[in-house]
């Protein structure tokens, strides 16, 4: 299989030769949020956003390695289980990039890359704006020093497909108002 996007260094040239991210990477339909169908797609628009965006900062490389691991194993959910937990395509993602990474934030934000976006689905579509803010604040105290990277990454996956800004907005306005 070609991928739409050419690695960088030779830790990504070994993460997307492995067979299981090449299975991930090749899995999806086009659906809300994901219009351009299979994962690899995805990620090359991810990664367009990392080079626009991040190519002179210090951040470049560890965006990099996330934007290639975050969604690729997609295709290891159980369709007959909760996604949710050891059955999240995050915590599948983390698992694989255990193999690859010994960074211990690079590991947090692969594993819970969606977490903003879940806890302001909390307030938009549940109504609960108290319960996403407290969802939220517990993702920010444990991201710690990572969450200028959690946030970077945020931003570079919120601008793809056909995804609103409004999650990603809402949670840089509540990071900014800790600071």
């Amino acid at each position: 299989m070609s991928l739409p996007f050419e690695p960088v260094s030779d830790l990504e040239s070994r993460l997307v030769s492995d067979p299981d991210f090449l299975a991930g990477a090749d899995f999806g339909k086009p659906r809300p949020g994901h219009p351009e169908g299979a994962v690899k797609w995805h990620i090359a628009e991810v990664l367009a956003n990392v080079d626009r965006w991040y190519s002179e900062s210090p951040l470049y490389s560890d965006l990099r390695l996330i934007a290639l691991v975050h969604d690729t194993f997609k295709y290891r959910v159980d369709p007959d289980r909760q996604p949710s937990g050891d059955n999240h395509h995050g915590a599948y993602a983390r698992r694989f990039a255990e193999k690859y990474l010994d960074d211990p934030q690079l590991l947090l934000i692969i594993e819970l890359h969606d977490e903003a976006y879940n806890s302001w689905q909390k307030g938009f579509f549940g109504g609960n704006w108290h319960a996403a803010e407290e969802r939220a604040q517990r993702l920010i105290d444990r991201l710690g020093d990572a969450t200028e990277l959690y946030l970077a990454f945020f931003r570079c996956d919120n601008a793809t497909g056909d995804k609103k800004p409004d999650s990603l907005n809402w949670f840089s306005d509540l990071v900014s108002r800790q600071r």
